[in-house]
Order: C-alpha cells, then sequence, then structure tokens
C-alpha cells in the first residue's frame, strides 16, 4: 500500500512508465503511486534488468542509491545507540 508517494529525487520514471504496475514487496500498484520505488531502483542496478531499468530514466550508481536508502534510518540508529548508552549509565550491569 502506498503512502504519500515519497520518491528520491534522484529517481525518475519513465513518464511511459508511470502506469504499469510492477508486482514486489507487498504491492502491486502502478509505479507512479508507489511510495518503494527506491528499493526497486536498487533491485534493478543489482540485477541489471533490463526490463525493471526500462522504468527509470538514468538511475544514479548503486552505492549512492543505497547511500540514499540508509540516510534517513541515520538519526534513528543514532537515537537508539544514545538510549542504549544512558541506559548503561543508568544501570551499568544490564547487559545485552
Amino acid at each position: 500500500m502506498a503512502k504519500n508517494n515519497k520518491k528520491m529525487p534522484s529517481i525518475k520514471l519513465k513518464k511511459q512508465s508511470e502506469s504499469v504496475v510492477v508486482a514486489f514487496g507487498t504491492s502491486g500498484l502502478p509505479l507512479s503511486q508507489r511510495d518503494d520505488l527506491l528499493d526497486l531502483a536498487i533491485i534493478a542496478q543489482q540485477s541489471q534488468d533490463p526490463t525493471l531499468l526500462s522504468h527509470f530514466e538514468e538511475l544514479p550508481p548503486l552505492d549512492q542509491l543505497l547511500k540514499e536508502k540508509v540516510q534517513p534510518l541515520l538519526p534513528v540508529v543514532e537515537a537508539l545507540t544514545v538510549k542504549k548508552e544512558e541506559d548503561q549509565v543508568i544501570n551499568p550491569s544490564a547487559q545485552e
């Protein structure tokens, strides 16, 4: 199910592919309505599948796509690390 059609700025669909349905993950929505195009772009780059690649304008390199995937998660990871450190200070005997 699409959330709010978030697309990474470096990922652009070809106009003729906007209504194409590519079923992967948990959705079978048209590409223009999906919020996980970054995932599909990563799959397309990793597999070098010409059919998948044909739905996108020129994609950035795989390492850049992976970086775009990870960057939004960094504040969450950082917050979890800080919380764990605080918990260890409060209760030093707690082990994970």
